[in-house]
């Protein structure tokens, strides 16, 4: 192997460890969990795993095999070429041989007057050699390529993934959680409202049986005034009708009763008697009338980023705390926010900032949507999550 070709077999191999660093890299410093949800949420961790330890296998075998012997035909031909590719003609030998032979139909396609070792004989060849478009070779873009398309090539295997490593950020600016909706949240969205409800059962109203749940709950008096067999059916769709119109007015909906036992049965305390709620469960309890009139001034605290309000703060006592919420990877990151409130004018924090906020719960009619509300007691800068977006 040539000096030129060991240079080439040697950048390649430093290409695959490369990939395959910089993807353990993110195993190992953590920085993945700020990208693709957990392992046991999908695939993509462990695959990417596997991606980097596959490439930097490949590329110690590759570098393990750089001393092996190429063979350049199926004799095992040792050939000193002086090889010129020009217009893509085809091969044209002078051969310059230190023993007479006759061409046959041998393994190699000699017919030898003096002994040779099966296909193993030592010729002395001076070739030239003009490449026409039936050659077989099999050169890498490393080997084809000139001295620029090699730098070209070499650049665009290796910049961006080191681009990628050093300099991608790996939390959202305010600009990039603005855009993605964070002033225009919608609090009667139900999209998640189930992983993040604060019920065991978060629907029971939707379960099969809801329909004959209302029939029996229609009294006798209404029935008995519909004539005939149909009156219970009547009165039935009636009320149904009725519960279906004024949930629909509505942004928030009745799930069945909902305690202050429940409550603490399911939502852990801290030392001081705050519950501990995550953003996203303020935000899911808009849509659940009996969750409110429990968690209605109950000291909560919460962790989560810090943004100005830009709604309903005409006298600056608002800011919008908020979490991302993550279904596949970071690209569709999702925020989810509530207002906190303050008794005088909010303090000031820079954007996305995280904070810890103790308060007491509140719900708004604003903007035709029922809004939870923390009126916020204290707020302090703190220390972000292990995993600063949830899955």
């Amino acid at each position: 192997m040539t000096v030129q070709k060991t240079v080439l077999h040697l950048i390649s191999v430093a290409l695959l460890i490369l990939w395959g660093g910089v993807m353990l890299y993110f195993h190992v410093s953590g920085r993945i969990a700020n990208y693709l949800p957990p392992m046991s949420e999908g695939w993509f961790r462990p695959m990417a795993l596997a991606g980097g330890i596959g490439l930097i296998l490949l590329g110690i075998f590759n570098l393990a095999t750089l001393g092996a012997e190429e063979a350049d035909d199926c004799c095992g031909h040792d050939h000193d070429h002086d090889e010129k590719h020009d217009g893509h003609e085809h091969h044209h030998h002078e051969h310059e041989h230190d023993h007479a032979h006759v061409h046959g139909d041998g393994c190699c396609g000699h017919d030898h007057a003096q002994p040779v070792n099966a296909c193993g004989h030592d010729h002395g060849h001076s070739h030239d050699h003009e490449h026409g478009s039936g050659d077989a070779h099999a050169h890498g873009i490393l080997e084809e390529s000139g001295p620029v398309g090699r730098a070209m090539a070499i650049s665009i295997l290796a910049l961006p993934i080191l681009i990628a490593a050093v300099f991608t950020p790996d939390r959202f600016s305010a600009a990039a959680v603005t855009n993605k909706g964070l002033y225009n949240p919608n609090y009667a969205d139900s999209s998640r409202a189930e992983q993040f409800s604060l019920r065991k059962d978060p629907a029971p109203v939707a379960k099969p049986g809801a329909a004959s749940a209302a029939v029996k709950a229609v009294p006798p008096a209404d029935a008995a005034r519909v004539p005939g067999s149909a009156a219970p059916a009547t009165a039935a769709t009636a009320t149904t009708t009725a519960t279906a119109k004024a949930g629909s007015a509505e942004t928030s909906k009745s799930f069945g009763s909902f305690t202050l036992e429940d409550l603490k049965a399911q939502v852990p305390m801290s030392k001081e008697g705050n519950f501990i709620l995550e953003v996203p469960e303020l935000f899911y309890t808009a849509g659940d009338k009996e969750v409110q009139t429990v968690l209605t001034g109950q000291s909560v605290e919460t962790i989560a980023q810090v943004m100005p309000e830009k709604l309903n703060n005409a006298d600056g006592k608002r800011l919008r705390i908020l979490r991302l919420l993550v279904q596949c990877c970071a690209a569709d990151a999702r925020p989810f926010s509530v207002p906190i409130e303050f008794s005088e004018k909010a303090p000031e924090f820079k954007e996305m900032t995280w904070v810890k906020v103790v308060g007491k719960m509140a719900y708004q009619q604003e903007g035709g949507q029922t809004v939870p509300l923390l009126q916020a007691t204290e707020i302090k800068e703190t220390t972000a999550p292990d995993q600063s977006m949830l899955y």
